[in-house]
């Protein structure tokens, strides 16, 4: 098998379900050990983002989601790291 190519074994899956809350909010719980391999923490901001998915046998509604939380976290630890390579 070459590096880019996947197997069924080496996939994660986890199976989470969108919740309603008392006052009609959506939201879904993310398992711990899939936050932990995302590098997400409790409080992050999740943005959802509704498209559709083509596939071979056709298109279908998905959606994708994006962390901007860890996005200014992981840009802020760049810096950080610029800046001390720059100090040495």
């Amino acid at each position: 098998m070459t590096k880019d190519a996947t197997n069924e074994q080496d996939i994660d899956r986890y199976v989470v379900h969108i919740q309603e809350n008392k006052d009609g909010e959506l939201y879904i719980e993310f398992p711990r050990e899939l936050m932990s391999k995302l590098g997400w923490i409790i409080g992050d901001d999740i943005e959802w983002n509704e498209t559709e998915i083509c596939e071979d046998w056709g298109e279908h509604a998905g959606f994708s989601l994006s962390n901007s939380s860890k996005l200014f976290r992981d840009a802020d630890e760049a810096r950080r790291t610029a800046i001390s390579i720059d100090m040495e």
